[in-house]
């Protein structure tokens, strides 16, 4: 099981029937351009607050491979059924914000 995080924004989105939230991002900084659209998938339970078509920043991922890698239930270690790349989380890049061009009246 590998995870990684890159720089990435966000391109596309589609929920399914199931609650699952399949994204698309485009890898701002692609090592091979033949990678550069990863599409991972949310699962229903997993906490993210929304994320904006077009927003950057940067997406933690993780990939499984069905019958080998397995997730904790709790109780059990159960194996996932499908061979995929998981969410995990997605950290807004806020601009800073430069207070020497604020100003008060």
């Amino acid at each position: 099981m590998e995870q990684i995080t890159i720089h990435a924004k966000l391109v596309a989105e589609q929920i399914d029937g199931m609650g699952y939230t399949n994204y698309v991002f485009e890898d701002l900084n692609p090592k091979d351009e033949d990678f550069r659209y990863i599409m991972c998938v949310r699962f229903p339970n997993w906490e993210q607050k929304s994320i904006e078509i077009d927003e950057i920043g940067y997406l933690n991922i993780r990939y499984v491979e069905g019958g080998k890698d397995t997730w904790f239930d709790g109780q059990n270690l159960i194996p996932y059924k499908y061979t995929n790349v998981i969410f995990l989380k997605f950290i807004e890049d806020k601009p800073k914000v430069d207070i020497s061009e604020i100003i008060l009246d």
